[in-house]
């Protein structure tokens, strides 16, 4: 089995990789390190890997880098059946999908995984929003959020040069909590409609976002449906207070909070609404999240 590795070159369990996971993927496969050093670079290895007919692809690093491998290995088109299977490890510092899924970063966990290879179909999102006055297209695999959610990405952003990037999340939180004043917003899909000022809105193909807040605790990747956490002008006290409930996995219940599903949904806003998936920074609405079913071969 030829087995190309995208890992996240910054990484702080870098060394790990390479010491403990590496040499058991090597008993199981030919296996190629493809390091990355730019945003992009996670991407454009995926894009040669699908290119030369890789056997499995495995994305080790945080829910970015996981974002970047499945829209490089999406960009193409290729049908799924001659895609490469894919599969993380979860060594970086956001790890929200591979919560969902149900894999950890351990050596004996990883064997059992590429001794069985046991892949099955997962469902993809994709999302198409507005950017510099024109349209553009990303796919994600783990959760799509419009609100509060981006912004505290935005601030993060800006803050990175100054901090490092797990400070400027923690600072990000605190300042968009404070700062974020809810806008309204309109939901359209094929059930159900919602118009109202919005502090947060999580479409979940996976259960888990922002580190750990289970926003979707009924999403399955594979069920062809998003579960959707539609949060309205919930007061900053009683959000941070529901944030253990979130943590738990537990539904909240609350007058402005609901839980949705939906295959599509169309968002608008009249007022400037960013728009993010899987913890990229994407642009703004108005946009339109829709599932597409079985996309790709995932290894669990």
């Amino acid at each position: 089995m030829k087995v190309a590795i995208i890992l996240n070159g910054l990484s702080g369990r870098k060394r790990f990789f390479y010491s403990r996971l590496l040499p058991v993927i090597s008993e199981h496969a030919t296996a190629d390190v493809f390091e990355t050093r730019t945003h992009t670079d996670a991407f454009d290895f995926s894009v040669t890997a699908v290119s030369q007919n890789y056997d499995l692809i495995i994305a080790a690093g945080g829910d970015g880098t996981i974002h970047q491998v499945v829209n490089g290995m999406l960009q193409s088109n290729t049908p799924t059946e001659q895609l490469p299977m894919l599969t993380i490890l979860p060594v970086g510092s956001g790890n929200d999908f591979a919560r969902t899924v149900n894999i950890t970063g351990r050596a004996e966990d990883l064997k059992k995984r590429l001794t069985l290879l046991m892949p099955g179909l997962i469902d993809i999102g994709s999302v198409t929003f507005q950017k510099d006055c024109k349209e553009h297209h990303a796919y994600f695999i783990n959760v799509a959020s419009a609100g509060m959610g981006p912004e505290v990405l935005n601030k993060m952003y800006a803050g990175k040069k100054r901090l490092g990037s797990a400070s400027a999340y923690y600072v990000a939180i605190l300042s968009t909590f404070f700062s974020y004043r809810c806008i309204p917003v309109t939901i359209k899909t094929s059930a159900w409609q919602w118009s109202n000022k919005l502090r947060t809105l999580a479409i979940g193909n996976g259960k888990f976002f922002g580190s750990g807040l289970c926003i979707a605790p009924d999403a399955k990747p594979n069920d062809g449906i998003f579960s959707a956490f539609v949060c309205g002008a919930v007061s900053v006290v009683d959000f941070i207070r529901y944030t253990s409930t979130l943590k738990s996995g537990l539904n909240v219940i609350h007058p402005k909070i609901e839980y949705k599903t939906a295959q599509t949904l169309e968002l608008t806003s009249e007022l400037p609404c960013r728009i993010e998936a899987d913890g990229e920074l994407l642009g703004f609405l108005p946009a339109r999240v829709e599932v597409i079913p079985g996309r790709i071969k995932f290894l669990y």
